[in-house]
């Protein structure tokens, strides 16, 4: 089995990790290959005497991945209703099927798809009946839909790459975005307006907040002569496959979506992600930009991303650097933060330290204005508060706070009159 070099380094790491642990969690961007790496530690389980179950979150997904697995040489039956079950050494089992059938699990490992859905409680019933089985999650974001981390369901994470190694390797198109010079809860323009003016005559998809929003873009696209379709929840299957393949067939140039695509779908057609929505979760950002990053047959393609809330601001740039942890994505610290700036000619948003002269776009910004002067006094500083006398007075404000039932301000506004600056990272020492 071929494998690109990163896929290879995460295939040693998982077997090095599960000599110390049985709950590993493997994670690679999508677009990685995580299908196809797991396929080659399938193999070498296999060739072991080993029995693997691979246990998805959806039926298509389910189907797509048995269909992968075979076109990698691995047997392979799948555990589903209306397909005849399969004494292969490989089962490839939808999760509810699994759950709300009486099903034989038989399994040395257990493969579980997308395992930031591993805390439900169908996932834990599987892993139940299968004590002594290992565990391998896949995903591309560890992290809950909440922020939280999936400690509780493994013992240590592996990265097998980075989106940022995968662009420079050529494996995921470079991403561009568009959006407000700050994170907004409301949109910043109609999606209808920003497609027209950014994205005609590009594969567009459109991830929509409502079904009403929704149906209203695919009208007014349409109208415009644009070849548009909707996808819910509650369109058909047969519908929502025939819509699918029209738009990798180019049959459609523009799907809006409420969701429904965020996970789990890949068509290389797709260019521009036309994000008409918030995201509270970084997790959330990064899988729905996945679905506009894979090359296909254009290797100069470069994804667009409209943000129209300006959820970058919140979560970072695309390729931006993320440690993930079993505790969550860790924060970088302050003197590594990126700065995010937007080109108000073009309305580019970029990294400051990456275009620090002008945009992406060659935009050069225009001059900061200069500040107004504040009168003080200017003498040679010889000391300054310690952090000691810092959280004392910030302890005592605190204390005279609750004592008088002061406006939750005030502590921090009389803090910022005596020091300058707010006791943001400050917390009250109470004593015993």
């Amino acid at each position: 089995m071929s494998l690109r070099g990163y896929q290879l380094r995460a295939v040693e790491a998982v077997r090095d990790a599960f000599g110390r642990v049985r709950r590993v969690l493997l994670v690679l961007p999508t677009g990685a290959g995580k299908t196809h790496t797991a396929a080659a530690l399938i193999a070498l389980s296999v060739a072991r005497g080993r029995r693997v179950l691979f246990v998805t979150h959806r039926r298509e997904i389910a189907l797509d991945t048995a269909r992968r697995l075979r076109a990698a040489r691995i047997v392979c039956g799948v555990i589903m209703a209306g397909i005849d079950p399969t004494e292969a050494p490989v089962q490839v089992a939808c999760v509810g099927t699994v759950t709300a059938r009486d099903v034989d699990l038989v399994a040395d490992l257990v493969i579980v798809d997308e395992a930031h859905h591993v805390v439900a409680e169908t996932w834990a019933a599987i892993t139940a009946r299968l004590p002594s089985a290992y565990l391998l999650g896949l995903t591309a974001t560890p992290v809950r839909s909440d922020g939280q981390g999936l400690r509780d369901a493994f013992d240590e994470l592996v990265v097998g790459s980075t989106i940022a190694e995968l662009v420079a390797l050529g494996v995921l198109a470079p991403c561009d975005v568009v959006g407000p010079a700050r994170r907004q809860s409301q949109l910043s323009m109609a999606p209808f307006e920003a497609h027209q003016r950014h994205a005609v005559g590009r594969p567009t998809v459109a991830f929509c907040a409502t079904i009403a929003e929704s149906r209203a873009l695919v009208a007014a696209l349409t109208e415009q002569g644009v070849s548009a379709a909707h996808l819910d929840g509650s369109t058909p299957t047969k519908r929502r496959d025939a819509i699918l393949e029209d738009f990798a067939e180019g049959r459609l140039d523009a799907l809006s979506n409420v969701a429904v695509l965020t996970e789990g779908w890949d068509c290389a057609r797709a260019e521009v992600i036309l994000l008409a929505r918030g995201c509270d979760s970084p997790g959330t950002l990064l899988q729905i930009l996945g679905r506009g990053r894979r090359f296909g047959a254009d290797p100069s393609k470069r994804c667009l991303l409209i943000d129209l809330c300006g959820a970058v601001h919140q979560h970072g740039m695309p390729d931006s650097d993320r440690e993930w942890t079993l505790d969550g994505l860790r924060a970088p610290p302050k003197s590594a933060s990126e700065t995010v700036r937007q080109c108000p000619e073009c309305g580019a948003v970029y990294e400051a330290s990456k275009h620090p002269r002008a945009c992406p776009n060659g935009h050069v910004p225009p001059p900061q204005p200069v500040r107004e002067v504040k009168p003080a006094a200017v003498t040679f500083i010889t000391s300054t508060a310690s952090r000691e006398e810092m959280q004392a007075e910030f302890d005592r404000l605190s204390t005279l706070a609750r004592e008088r039932a002061w406006k939750a301000t005030a502590v921090p506004v009389m803090f910022k009159q005596k020091f300058g600056f707010w006791p943001s990272r400050m917390r009250e020492r109470r004593v015993a």
